[in-house]
């Protein structure tokens, strides 16, 4: 599934050899044209602005040769989450990077996602997230992908039951002993991400630096997934604008439900 945004840039799992070489091509002109201006690459072979997902990483016949492929052309920011293939792709990504020593862990950007437990869509009635689970479900994710750390951490949902108070504390202790550099949402709206943002900056701890949204230059007439938020609409540009202001990375994402 191939996904384009339109002020932060990601991709899907790529399940074809030609989604990928047009997709590596695309990434060029993305990493060097950015908001009409022109972006000077450190490392030539690196693209930082698309994000390889791993959402169907489990359902490759080759997962390691794929993920090598992807990372001989220049990937270096990889997306996974702790539901994903029912843990396997945090754990095939793991595996991938144990066996690969020439790769120096400071060279990759690593994200994952968490929060929701075993649920794959955040159900409104799964089991209430804690701050302990939370914690333990960070060490799963961390032992599956065989690394000391993430670079940015995500609550997978939101869940209207837990106050974004609790949300805040409970990832910032996270974030004081280093096994998260940064953190972020997915899907939450506007409003719930404001208050967390601004509940962090007002008692001195960090904020989320993150949301990911949906965004298609067609406005969805409803949920694309169970309990996702958009903001494709025209009248949600004074939303983007906020998060431009304040630093706030856009990871936004697009998919289709097949029937």
């Amino acid at each position: 599934r191939f996904r384009c945004c339109g002020r932060a840039s990601r991709c899907g799992i790529f399940t074809t050899t030609a989604a990928l070489v047009a997709l590596l091509a695309a990434s060029f002109l993305f990493e060097s044209t950015y908001a009409f201006s022109v972006e000077q690459r450190q490392n030539a072979h690196a693209i930082h602005r698309i994000v390889f997902g791993t959402a169907a990483l489990s359902k490759s016949d080759e997962p390691l040769p794929l993920l090598d492929a992807a990372f001989a052309k220049g990937f270096r920011r990889f997306d996974l989450a702790h539901t994903y293939g029912a843990g396997e792709s945090e754990r095939i990504f793991g595996r991938w990077l144990d066996a690969r020593p020439d790769i120096a862990r400071s060279d990759l950007d690593i994200i994952t996602k968490g929060g929701i437990g075993d649920d794959a869509f955040g159900d409104p009635d799964r089991p209430i997230l804690t701050q302990s689970s939370l914690h333990s479900e960070i060490d799963e994710s961390l032992a599956a992908l065989c690394t000391d750390f993430v670079d940015l951490y995500m609550f997978h949902r939101d869940d209207p039951r837990i106050p974004v108070s609790d949300f805040v504390v409970w990832i910032n202790e996270a974030v004081n002993t280093g096994k998260i550099k940064r953190w972020g949402v997915s899907n939450w709206n506007f409003d719930r991400f404001q208050a967390a943002h601004e509940y962090a900056k007002s008692n001195g701890l960090v904020p989320p630096s993150a949301n990911s949204p949906q965004f298609s230059l067609a406005v969805p007439d409803g949920e694309v997934w169970p309990s996702t938020y958009s903001i494709s609409a025209p009248d949600n540009s004074a939303e983007i604008d906020w998060y431009q202001d304040r630093g706030v990375e856009l990871l936004c994402w697009e998919g289709e439900l097949v029937h």
